[in-house]
């Protein structure tokens, strides 16, 4: 079933529970025709962490209003996707890559705070502040959490972080606690300034430690550090204490 409602003159929550069917695909096309027939865009949030089901006929009845719904979209300002299924963050990021001019985020079911701001334009950036630094308790580590999606702009000020606390003469030691990943936006490997200032930064390093993430990260960044200068070393996300130890063993 799904519940409609009015968080503000200017935005509209739908929230998807249990099961998706043709009776809820019908409530969700007159919601849109009635919006379009009074003339209202604003913005929207699809909270879809309770989906459990999405049944052919419901998507069906949505296909056969596509040109209502694509006006009603292209009428929006801000719409705001919220799931817990990795499916469907990532077919509501081909979505929106399909849809130019329209601003569509995408976010994990934790960033639920995150998403209700920014549709309610309390906050002009969609997403929280993926990359935080935080005090290690040892000297010479550099130490920094990551929770959340890098985009663009948020490889942007971590590298800039980073390259502020490295360049002290005693700072040779890098910690990443990584809390919360829900990925990186693919146009990242494009871009060729990024690589060589991680290159540079990585050249500075003695030893860096990752902490927590999916598995294929740490695995990747250890293969990795087999041919480059610094020891790397992943570790899961209860073992903060060992990967500190590790960055700086006791004399």
């Amino acid at each position: 079933m799904i519940a409609i409602e009015r968080l503000s003159p200017r935005a509209h929550r739908i929230t998807v529970m249990g099961a998706f069917h043709h009776a809820d695909a019908a409530e969700a096309i007159a919601f849109v025709k009635r919006q379009r027939e009074a003339g209202e865009g604003g913005n929207l949030l699809v909270d879809a962490t309770s989906l459990a089901e999405f049944s052919f006929p419901a998507l069906s009845e949505q296909l056969m209003h596509l040109p209502t719904l694509l006006r009603y979209i292209y009428s929006l300002d801000r719409i705001a996707i919220l799931s817990d299924e990795e499916w469907l963050r990532s077919a509501a990021r081909l979505e929106s890559a399909l849809l130019p001019g329209v601003e569509y985020q995408v976010y994990d079911d934790d960033e639920a705070e995150a998403a209700l701001a920014w549709v309610l334009e309390e906050s002009d950036e969609p997403h929280r502040d993926a990359f935080r630094e935080f005090d290690a308790g040892k000297p010479g580590i550099a130490a920094f959490e990551l929770t959340g999606r890098i985009d663009a702009a948020a490889a942007e000020r971590a590298l800039a972080l980073i390259e502020q606390r490295l360049s002290a003469p005693d700072c040779s030691r890098l910690l990443v606690v990584v809390k919360h990943w829900h990925g990186f936006d693919a146009a990242l490997l494009l871009k060729t300034d990024l690589y060589s200032r991680k290159l540079d930064l990585i050249d500075r390093l003695e030893r860096y430690a990752i902490v927590g993430g999916p598995e294929w990260l740490g695995a990747m960044a250890e293969t990795f550090g087999k041919v480059i200068k610094p020891r790397i070393k992943a570790f899961d996300l209860d073992e903060l204490d060992e990967a500190l130890g590790w960055l700086a063993p006791p004399a």
